[in-house]
């Protein structure tokens, strides 16, 4: 697990550096998975170059974990798991010193089983500014206030997910959100004052997914929006009433595996299907056939106009295609171009409304599992 330290680690001392975030009245916030509304959007002046030896404000030692820190004012919460001791924790660190203010810990009675790069604390924490809020697949929901006093909690079972449970929990409105999937999949909204079930929606089509919801609003109409998963073909790109969690529209026909978050702009919802991709031991083992594998991969990056009712028909596709399609990593839109990202560092820049534009940048060749 020294890996998943590490990455947690360099994270903090990003975020610190550079006050990273989107500006709300004047205070500095980054309250979820990829930031305001998973857009991965912040405002700021970080540096072009860091390090553990570069640009470094301070550094704390801190457990294992996958979660991505957030940010609220002058505090920064993330998780991390005690192999030793079968622990998940809670902490909250000083922005600006890199002090470890507080630390909460709950001890599940079994940790789900996860595969080897991924952990048990492998969902982002989300804030309002009043409470922060986490999921542990091997818990459930807690609440805490930002002193860390204990709000509420809410024991869910395991989801059996052979990846880990890695969704991130999203506030909108005065709802909690979790998308829960594994054996037993469902979406699920809860009272964020008292973690009260307000709706829950069977996703029992869409087992094994790890998409993290966006919320969506358009038209007058609030909705939360999840990549379906599974290992199955024909997954869907679905779309609930926020109100109530009914099923309102979906793209049908998208490959298994939905794991990155779709991301919205100018009233256009972008999203990277990935199809199954093989293990970097397996191509290396047999590229003849990986290159077979991936000659039929129906992967493809999409562009969608909102819906109605039930499936959506061609006109709501403003484009799709199978170019530049990542693998994890969620897209990015900024000022009129689609960002995806592909394993080994290759970079897609899509100008939209005019040709596309591939950027190459060299890296080491990385592992997704």
């Amino acid at each position: 697990m020294k890996r998943a330290s590490l990455i947690t680690l360099l994270a903090i001392v990003v975020l610190s550096n550079f006050a990273v975030a989107a500006q709300q009245g004047g205070k500095v916030s980054w309250p979820q998975f990829r930031g305001p509304n998973s857009s991965g959007l912040g405002q700021g002046r970080p540096p072009v170059h860091f390090g553990p030896d570069q640009n470094v404000v301070w550094k704390t030692a801190v457990g294992a974990g996958l979660s991505s820190p957030i940010v609220w004012e002058g505090r920064l919460f993330l998780t991390e798991f005690d192999r030793a001791n079968k622990q998940l924790s809670t902490l909250c660190i000083d922005r600006r010193t890199g002090k470890i203010l507080w630390r909460r810990t709950v001890a599940p009675e079994q940790i789900e089983q996860v595969h080897e790069l991924s952990s048990p604390a492998g969902s982002t924490p989300a804030t309002d500014g009043e409470r922060v809020y986490v999921y542990f697949g091997s818990y459930g929901l807690v609440s805490y206030d930002l002193n860390g006093n204990l709000k509420w909690e809410r024991r869910l079972p395991l989801p059996e997910n052979p990846y880990g449970a890695v969704s991130s929990p999203i506030l909108a409105g005065e709802l909690l959100v979790l998308n829960h999937q594994g054996k037993v999949a469902y979406l699920l909204g809860v009272n964020r004052r008292d973690g009260r079930t307000v709706w829950k929606t069977d996703r029992s089509m869409f087992q094994y997914g790890w998409s993290t919801p966006v919320h969506w609003r358009h038209d007058g109409i609030d909705e939360i929006v999840v990549l379906g998963g599974d290992f199955k073909p024909n997954q869907r790109l679905m779309a609930y009433n926020l109100a109530d969690g009914a099923e309102r529209w979906w793209v049908g026909g998208l490959p298994p595996s939905g794991k990155s978050t779709p991301v919205i702009g100018d009233g256009l919802l972008f999203l990277a299907a990935p199809d199954i991709i093989l293990e970097t031991a397996a191509e290396r083992r047999n590229p003849d056939r990986a290159a077979q594998f991936y000659a039929n991969n129906a992967a493809r990056v999409m562009a969608v106009r909102p819906g109605s009712k039930g499936e959506v028909s061609e006109a709501n596709i403003a484009w799709s295609e199978r170019k530049g399609v990542p693998g994890v990593p969620s897209p990015l839109y900024y000022n009129g171009r689609l960002y995806t990202f592909q394993n080994g560092g290759i970079v897609y820049s899509r100008l939209l409304g005019a040709q596309n534009i591939g950027y190459i940048i060299p890296t080491e060749e990385v592992e997704y599992f």
